[in-house]
């Protein structure tokens, strides 16, 4: 199984914190979603928004089950896991599963986006200082 991820877990920081294998990992692209920040919190999610709309993120391919466990407890009963097809690297179709947020949970969204390069810049630690108890 593949997964594609949009947030915290495309960073080494915290992907090597929750699992143990090694995985190959390459950049990717899902159409036809938002990602936005999480309100009072540094995090992003994702959900379904117009097919013009994509997020841009790292796809990990053929997760161990027992990392994909750890990444489900990591993930928590907000979001479901669900399977598209992915954009990688621009040019190779492939389908990977995505967190994607639960419609009773909409609530949590604030209406900016995520931005990547401000959460490694400047959220990153509090991220990791937040959430230790990973394993």
């Amino acid at each position: 199984m593949n997964l594609f991820t949009y947030g915290s877990l495309m960073f080494d920081e915290v992907w090597s914190r929750l699992v143990h294998g090694a995985y190959v990992k390459r950049a990717a692209r899902l159409r036809g979603f938002a990602r936005r920040r999480v309100q009072g919190d540094v995090y992003p999610v994702i959900v379904r928004s117009h097919d013009g709309d994509w997020v841009d993120g790292v796809v990990y391919f053929d997760i161990d089950p027992d990392d994909l466990r750890r990444l489900d407890l990591f993930e928590a009963d907000a979001y479901d896991r669900q399977s598209h097809v992915i954009l990688v690297e621009g040019c190779e179709e492939h389908w990977a599963d995505a967190y994607v947020l639960k419609d009773g949970y909409r609530h949590m969204i604030h209406d900016c986006q995520w931005d990547p390069q401000w959460f490694e810049r400047e959220a990153l630690p509090i991220f990791l200082g937040n959430y230790r108890g990973f394993h």
